[in-house]
Protein backbone atom coordinates (compact mmCIF):
# COMPACT_ATOMS: atom_id res chain seq x y z
CA UNK A 1 0.00 0.00 0.00
CA UNK A 2 1.58 3.21 -0.99
CA UNK A 3 2.27 5.31 1.66
CA UNK A 4 2.48 2.71 4.40
CA UNK A 5 6.18 2.38 5.05
CA UNK A 6 8.50 3.61 7.89
CA UNK A 7 8.38 7.58 8.92
CA UNK A 8 12.43 7.80 8.41
CA UNK A 9 13.42 7.69 5.24
CA UNK A 10 16.81 5.16 5.22
CA UNK A 11 19.53 6.95 2.98
CA UNK A 12 21.92 4.17 2.24
CA UNK A 13 25.14 5.09 -0.22
CA UNK A 14 23.22 3.23 -2.74
CA UNK A 15 20.47 5.73 -2.29
CA UNK A 16 22.84 8.46 -2.69
CA UNK A 17 24.22 6.97 -5.85
CA UNK A 18 21.14 6.56 -7.38
CA UNK A 19 20.05 9.73 -6.99
CA UNK A 20 23.36 11.06 -8.03
CA UNK A 21 22.82 9.32 -10.60
CA UNK A 22 19.61 10.79 -12.05
CA UNK A 23 20.21 14.29 -10.77
CA UNK A 24 23.58 13.82 -13.53
CA UNK A 25 20.90 12.64 -15.97
CA UNK A 26 18.36 16.01 -15.37
CA UNK A 27 21.15 18.33 -15.72
CA UNK A 28 23.03 16.71 -18.75
CA UNK A 29 19.83 16.82 -20.41
CA UNK A 30 18.28 20.30 -19.65
CA UNK A 31 21.27 21.62 -19.98
CA UNK A 32 21.56 20.49 -23.65
CA UNK A 33 18.02 19.72 -25.36
CA UNK A 34 18.41 23.00 -26.92
CA UNK A 35 21.60 23.66 -27.30
CA UNK A 36 22.01 21.56 -30.50
CA UNK A 37 20.29 23.94 -32.26
CA UNK A 38 22.51 26.31 -31.70
CA UNK A 39 25.22 24.52 -34.60
CA UNK A 40 22.02 25.38 -37.14
CA UNK A 41 22.05 28.73 -35.97
CA UNK A 42 26.16 29.40 -36.70
CA UNK A 43 25.81 27.66 -39.64
CA UNK A 44 22.96 30.02 -40.87
CA UNK A 45 24.61 33.13 -39.74
CA UNK A 46 28.16 32.21 -41.45
CA UNK A 47 26.26 30.38 -44.76
CA UNK A 48 24.41 33.67 -45.24
CA UNK A 49 27.31 35.86 -44.70
CA UNK A 50 29.88 34.17 -46.99
CA UNK A 51 26.90 33.17 -49.56
CA UNK A 52 27.15 29.70 -49.45
CA UNK A 53 24.20 28.92 -50.43
CA UNK A 54 25.11 30.24 -53.88
CA UNK A 55 28.44 28.44 -54.27
CA UNK A 56 27.82 25.29 -52.64
CA UNK A 57 23.71 24.77 -52.33
CA UNK A 58 23.41 21.08 -51.76
CA UNK A 59 26.51 20.87 -48.92
CA UNK A 60 24.86 23.76 -47.70
CA UNK A 61 21.40 22.65 -47.47
CA UNK A 62 23.11 19.05 -46.06
CA UNK A 63 24.62 20.73 -43.16
CA UNK A 64 21.36 21.99 -42.25
CA UNK A 65 19.22 19.60 -42.37
CA UNK A 66 22.22 17.47 -39.89
CA UNK A 67 22.21 19.79 -37.39
CA UNK A 68 18.65 20.07 -37.17
CA UNK A 69 18.19 16.57 -37.21
CA UNK A 70 21.08 16.50 -34.30
CA UNK A 71 19.09 19.38 -32.13
CA UNK A 72 15.95 17.22 -32.47
CA UNK A 73 17.40 13.79 -32.16
CA UNK A 74 19.04 15.87 -28.79
CA UNK A 75 15.84 16.93 -27.91
CA UNK A 76 13.81 13.80 -27.93
CA UNK A 77 15.86 11.85 -25.84
CA UNK A 78 14.12 12.49 -22.56
CA UNK A 79 16.14 10.99 -19.03
CA UNK A 80 13.86 7.92 -17.96
CA UNK A 81 12.49 7.76 -14.36
CA UNK A 82 14.47 8.73 -11.89
CA UNK A 83 14.32 5.95 -9.52
CA UNK A 84 15.00 3.77 -12.36
CA UNK A 85 18.67 3.50 -11.82
CA UNK A 86 19.63 1.03 -14.88
CA UNK A 87 17.77 2.58 -17.51
CA UNK A 88 19.54 6.22 -16.36
CA UNK A 89 23.10 4.48 -16.25
CA UNK A 90 22.07 3.44 -20.25
CA UNK A 91 20.63 6.63 -21.20
CA UNK A 92 24.12 8.20 -19.90
CA UNK A 93 25.58 5.75 -22.45
CA UNK A 94 23.39 6.74 -25.20
CA UNK A 95 23.71 10.19 -24.74
CA UNK A 96 27.59 10.04 -24.57
CA UNK A 97 27.57 8.77 -28.57
CA UNK A 98 24.51 11.91 -29.16
CA UNK A 99 26.12 14.54 -27.42
CA UNK A 100 29.25 14.76 -29.08
CA UNK A 101 27.63 14.88 -33.32
CA UNK A 102 27.33 18.32 -33.48
CA UNK A 103 30.05 19.30 -32.14
CA UNK A 104 32.24 16.82 -34.52
CA UNK A 105 29.70 18.31 -37.22
CA UNK A 106 30.39 21.74 -36.34
CA UNK A 107 34.40 20.82 -36.26
CA UNK A 108 33.75 19.63 -39.85
CA UNK A 109 32.37 22.88 -41.51
CA UNK A 110 35.16 24.75 -39.67
CA UNK A 111 37.77 23.05 -41.41
CA UNK A 112 35.99 23.48 -44.68
CA UNK A 113 35.83 27.61 -43.69
CA UNK A 114 39.73 27.35 -43.09
CA UNK A 115 40.16 25.21 -45.83
CA UNK A 116 38.50 26.17 -48.78
CA UNK A 117 39.11 30.21 -49.81
CA UNK A 118 35.54 30.94 -50.99
CA UNK A 119 34.74 31.62 -47.19
CA UNK A 120 36.13 35.13 -46.78
CA UNK A 121 38.36 35.82 -43.56
CA UNK A 122 35.85 38.18 -42.21
CA UNK A 123 33.34 34.69 -42.23
CA UNK A 124 36.13 32.48 -41.19
CA UNK A 125 36.80 35.05 -37.87
CA UNK A 126 33.00 34.86 -37.31
CA UNK A 127 33.25 30.81 -37.09
CA UNK A 128 36.15 30.94 -35.17
CA UNK A 129 34.18 32.91 -32.40
CA UNK A 130 31.22 30.84 -33.06
CA UNK A 131 33.91 27.96 -32.20
CA UNK A 132 35.15 29.66 -29.12
CA UNK A 133 31.99 29.70 -27.87
CA UNK A 134 30.84 26.37 -28.41
CA UNK A 135 33.90 24.75 -26.74
CA UNK A 136 33.21 27.62 -23.85
CA UNK A 137 29.54 26.35 -23.69
CA UNK A 138 30.87 22.64 -23.54
CA UNK A 139 33.09 23.08 -20.64
CA UNK A 140 31.33 25.46 -18.57
CA UNK A 141 28.01 23.25 -19.05
CA UNK A 142 28.80 20.20 -19.93
CA UNK A 143 30.34 19.31 -16.75
CA UNK A 144 27.87 16.70 -15.11
CA UNK A 145 30.14 14.19 -16.93
CA UNK A 146 33.84 15.39 -17.34
CA UNK A 147 33.80 12.88 -20.49
CA UNK A 148 31.37 15.01 -22.16
CA UNK A 149 33.15 18.22 -21.42
CA UNK A 150 36.52 16.96 -22.85
CA UNK A 151 34.93 14.73 -25.82
CA UNK A 152 32.97 17.88 -27.13
CA UNK A 153 35.29 20.60 -26.43
CA UNK A 154 38.19 18.88 -28.11
CA UNK A 155 36.01 17.51 -30.97
CA UNK A 156 35.62 21.35 -31.71
CA UNK A 157 38.93 22.67 -31.04
CA UNK A 158 41.44 20.08 -31.85
CA UNK A 159 40.97 20.10 -35.47
CA UNK A 160 40.78 23.63 -36.12
CA UNK A 161 44.08 24.23 -33.92
CA UNK A 162 45.46 21.27 -36.31
CA UNK A 163 44.55 23.32 -39.40
CA UNK A 164 45.65 26.79 -37.86
CA UNK A 165 49.34 25.29 -37.24
CA UNK A 166 49.73 23.77 -40.11
CA UNK A 167 48.90 27.27 -42.26
CA UNK A 168 52.19 29.65 -41.99
CA UNK A 169 50.02 32.69 -42.48
CA UNK A 170 47.66 31.63 -39.46
CA UNK A 171 50.47 30.89 -36.56
CA UNK A 172 49.57 34.00 -34.91
CA UNK A 173 45.77 33.01 -34.36
CA UNK A 174 47.25 29.64 -33.69
CA UNK A 175 49.42 30.58 -30.83
CA UNK A 176 45.98 32.57 -29.26
CA UNK A 177 43.70 29.18 -30.00
CA UNK A 178 46.03 27.20 -28.04
CA UNK A 179 46.30 29.59 -25.21
CA UNK A 180 42.69 29.96 -24.89
CA UNK A 181 42.56 25.70 -25.23
CA UNK A 182 44.74 25.51 -22.19
CA UNK A 183 42.31 27.77 -20.72
CA UNK A 184 39.54 25.90 -21.34
CA UNK A 185 41.01 22.67 -19.42
CA UNK A 186 41.48 24.56 -16.13
CA UNK A 187 38.15 25.90 -16.92
CA UNK A 188 36.76 22.49 -17.05
CA UNK A 189 38.63 20.55 -14.11
CA UNK A 190 37.45 24.09 -11.83
CA UNK A 191 33.57 23.55 -12.83
CA UNK A 192 33.87 19.82 -13.05
CA UNK A 193 34.89 20.22 -9.22
CA UNK A 194 32.23 22.79 -8.50
CA UNK A 195 29.32 20.78 -9.89
CA UNK A 196 30.22 17.70 -7.88
CA UNK A 197 30.34 20.13 -4.30
CA UNK A 198 27.28 21.24 -5.92
CA UNK A 199 25.46 18.37 -5.90
CA UNK A 200 27.28 17.08 -2.81
CA UNK A 201 25.39 20.36 -0.69
CA UNK A 202 21.99 18.73 -3.00
CA UNK A 203 22.22 15.66 -1.36
CA UNK A 204 23.47 16.50 2.14
CA UNK A 205 20.40 19.36 2.02
CA UNK A 206 18.15 16.42 0.79
CA UNK A 207 19.11 14.12 3.68
CA UNK A 208 18.64 16.46 6.26
CA UNK A 209 15.07 17.56 4.72
CA UNK A 210 13.85 13.87 4.99
CA UNK A 211 15.55 13.80 8.48
CA UNK A 212 13.19 16.76 9.62
CA UNK A 213 10.14 15.38 8.31
CA UNK A 214 10.47 12.15 9.49
CA UNK A 215 11.02 13.54 12.81
CA UNK A 216 7.80 16.03 12.25
CA UNK A 217 5.98 12.57 11.51
CA UNK A 218 7.85 9.82 14.35
CA UNK A 219 6.83 9.36 17.90
CA UNK A 220 10.25 10.34 19.43
CA UNK A 221 9.83 7.80 22.29
CA UNK A 222 9.20 4.49 20.59
CA UNK A 223 10.27 5.61 17.27
CA UNK A 224 6.97 4.40 15.06
CA UNK A 225 4.43 6.90 12.94
CA UNK A 226 3.08 9.43 15.37
CA UNK A 227 -0.93 10.32 15.53
CA UNK A 228 -0.84 13.00 12.60
CA UNK A 229 1.10 10.99 10.43
CA UNK A 230 -1.50 8.49 11.09
CA UNK A 231 -4.49 10.25 10.90
CA UNK A 232 -3.35 11.68 7.51
CA UNK A 233 -2.48 8.43 6.14
CA UNK A 234 -6.05 6.99 7.84
CA UNK A 235 -7.86 9.90 6.26
CA UNK A 236 -5.93 9.31 2.29
CA UNK A 237 -6.75 5.75 2.59
CA UNK A 238 -10.84 6.14 3.05
CA UNK A 239 -10.77 8.77 0.64
CA UNK A 240 -8.91 6.37 -1.98
CA UNK A 241 -11.42 3.83 -0.71
CA UNK A 242 -14.55 5.60 -1.22
CA UNK A 243 -13.57 6.24 -5.07
CA UNK A 244 -13.14 2.55 -5.33
CA UNK A 245 -9.61 1.94 -4.25
CA UNK A 246 -8.30 -0.91 -2.18
CA UNK A 247 -10.40 -1.45 1.12
CA UNK A 248 -7.89 -1.26 4.49
CA UNK A 249 -8.06 -2.20 8.01
CA UNK A 250 -7.76 -0.22 11.19
CA UNK A 251 -6.69 -1.65 14.53
CA UNK A 252 -7.01 0.54 17.72
CA UNK A 253 -4.85 -1.39 20.70
CA UNK A 254 -4.55 -0.66 24.24
CA UNK A 255 -2.68 -1.71 27.01
CA UNK A 256 -4.16 -3.40 29.41
CA UNK A 257 -4.06 -1.88 33.53
CA UNK A 258 -0.83 0.36 32.08
CA UNK A 259 -1.66 2.60 34.97
CA UNK A 260 -0.84 -0.05 37.37
CA UNK A 261 2.89 -0.63 35.80
CA UNK A 262 3.24 2.97 36.21
CA UNK A 263 2.50 3.48 39.63
CA UNK A 264 4.00 0.12 40.37
CA UNK A 265 7.30 0.25 38.98
CA UNK A 266 7.37 4.40 37.90
CA UNK A 267 6.77 6.16 34.52
CA UNK A 268 10.84 5.26 33.42
CA UNK A 269 9.63 1.59 33.51
CA UNK A 270 6.50 2.31 31.96
CA UNK A 271 8.27 4.01 28.79
CA UNK A 272 10.76 0.91 28.67
CA UNK A 273 7.63 -0.86 28.54
CA UNK A 274 5.85 0.84 25.70
CA UNK A 275 9.17 1.25 23.82
CA UNK A 276 9.49 -2.90 23.87
CA UNK A 277 5.73 -3.37 22.70
CA UNK A 278 6.35 -1.06 20.10
CA UNK A 279 9.64 -3.21 18.90
CA UNK A 280 7.53 -6.62 19.30
CA UNK A 281 4.45 -4.87 17.34
CA UNK A 282 6.91 -3.65 14.37
CA UNK A 283 7.46 -7.96 14.50
CA UNK A 284 3.93 -8.55 13.43
CA UNK A 285 2.75 -5.46 11.51
CA UNK A 286 5.32 -4.79 8.95
CA UNK A 287 5.62 -2.59 6.19
CA UNK A 288 4.69 -1.85 3.43
CA UNK A 289 1.62 -3.07 3.85
CA UNK A 290 1.07 -1.84 7.53
CA UNK A 291 1.51 1.22 9.40
CA UNK A 292 2.20 1.64 12.86
CA UNK A 293 1.21 4.55 15.16
CA UNK A 294 1.58 5.45 18.54
CA UNK A 295 -2.22 7.19 19.35
CA UNK A 296 -1.17 8.49 22.89
CA UNK A 297 -0.55 7.14 25.79
CA UNK A 298 -0.35 3.42 25.90
CA UNK A 299 -2.60 3.20 22.75
CA UNK A 300 -1.72 2.18 19.23
CA UNK A 301 -3.22 1.98 15.66
CA UNK A 302 -2.05 0.13 12.91
CA UNK A 303 -3.43 0.21 9.40
CA UNK A 304 -3.44 -2.84 7.68
CA UNK A 305 -3.67 -3.50 3.87
CA UNK A 306 -5.88 -6.56 3.93
CA UNK A 307 -8.92 -8.33 4.49
CA UNK A 308 -10.69 -8.50 8.12
CA UNK A 309 -9.74 -12.35 8.77
CA UNK A 310 -6.41 -11.97 7.82
CA UNK A 311 -6.15 -8.55 10.27
CA UNK A 312 -7.89 -10.32 13.29
CA UNK A 313 -5.31 -13.40 12.49
CA UNK A 314 -2.22 -10.95 12.73
CA UNK A 315 -3.89 -9.45 16.00
CA UNK A 316 -4.43 -12.75 17.66
CA UNK A 317 -0.42 -13.45 17.06
CA UNK A 318 0.65 -10.25 18.80
CA UNK A 319 -2.05 -11.35 21.36
CA UNK A 320 -0.81 -14.27 21.65
CA UNK A 321 2.48 -13.39 21.76
CA UNK A 322 2.41 -11.08 24.50
CA UNK A 323 0.79 -13.64 26.91
CA UNK A 324 3.08 -16.45 25.60
CA UNK A 325 6.48 -14.16 25.20
CA UNK A 326 6.43 -11.30 27.90
CA UNK A 327 8.31 -8.56 27.55
CA UNK A 328 11.54 -8.37 28.57
CA UNK A 329 12.66 -4.76 30.70
CA UNK A 330 15.93 -4.59 32.40
CA UNK A 331 16.80 -8.60 31.63
CA UNK A 332 13.60 -9.34 33.84
CA UNK A 333 10.46 -10.50 32.01
CA UNK A 334 7.10 -8.39 32.25
CA UNK A 335 4.06 -10.15 31.59
CA UNK A 336 1.54 -7.17 29.97
CA UNK A 337 -1.83 -8.13 27.89
CA UNK A 338 -3.61 -5.80 25.20
CA UNK A 339 -7.10 -5.09 24.38
CA UNK A 340 -7.28 -4.53 20.51
CA UNK A 341 -10.66 -3.40 18.01
CA UNK A 342 -10.70 -3.64 14.58
CA UNK A 343 -12.54 -3.26 11.46
CA UNK A 344 -12.38 -2.90 8.09
CA UNK A 345 -13.65 0.40 6.32
CA UNK A 346 -16.97 0.25 4.96
CA UNK A 347 -18.23 3.80 2.76
CA UNK A 348 -21.76 2.89 3.23
CA UNK A 349 -21.41 2.15 6.60
CA UNK A 350 -18.51 4.27 8.17
CA UNK A 351 -19.41 7.53 5.90
CA UNK A 352 -15.56 8.45 6.41
CA UNK A 353 -12.43 7.82 8.61
CA UNK A 354 -13.70 9.41 11.74
CA UNK A 355 -16.59 7.64 11.55
CA UNK A 356 -14.22 3.86 11.18
CA UNK A 357 -12.05 5.23 14.01
CA UNK A 358 -15.11 5.89 16.00
CA UNK A 359 -16.52 2.76 15.35
CA UNK A 360 -13.17 0.53 15.95
CA UNK A 361 -12.75 2.32 19.04
CA UNK A 362 -16.03 1.18 20.34
CA UNK A 363 -14.63 -2.40 19.54
CA UNK A 364 -11.92 -2.17 21.60
CA UNK A 365 -13.81 -0.57 24.30
CA UNK A 366 -16.42 -3.41 23.93
CA UNK A 367 -13.02 -5.78 24.16
CA UNK A 368 -12.05 -4.62 27.70
CA UNK A 369 -15.84 -4.34 29.06
CA UNK A 370 -15.57 -8.59 28.09
CA UNK A 371 -12.36 -8.56 30.22
CA UNK A 372 -9.37 -7.23 28.34
CA UNK A 373 -6.47 -9.43 26.43
CA UNK A 374 -8.79 -10.02 23.79
CA UNK A 375 -10.11 -9.28 20.50
CA UNK A 376 -13.46 -7.54 19.09
CA UNK A 377 -13.82 -6.46 15.70
CA UNK A 378 -16.54 -3.51 14.81
CA UNK A 379 -19.82 -5.32 14.14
Amino acid sequence: MEGLSPVLPATSSKDRQAWRLAQVVHDSYERSKLAGFLYLFGWAVVAWLAGAQQFAPLPTLAMAMAFLVLGLLRLAMRPPPAEDAAANRRWLRRYALVLPLAPLAWSGVQGWMLLDPRFGAEVRMVSLIATIGYATVFVNVYTTVRSFAVVGATALFLPTLVILWLDQDQRALAVAMTFYAVYLVGALLRTHVEYRRRLDLDIALREQRDLYEGLSRTDPLTGVCNRRHFSERLDALATRAREGGEGFCLLILDVDHFKHVNDRYGHAVGDACLQALADRLQQVFTPPLCLLARLGGEEFGVLMEAGEDEARRAAERLRASLVASPLVLDGRPMLVTASIGLGRFDPDRHGDADGLYRAVDSALYAAKDAGRDRIAADA
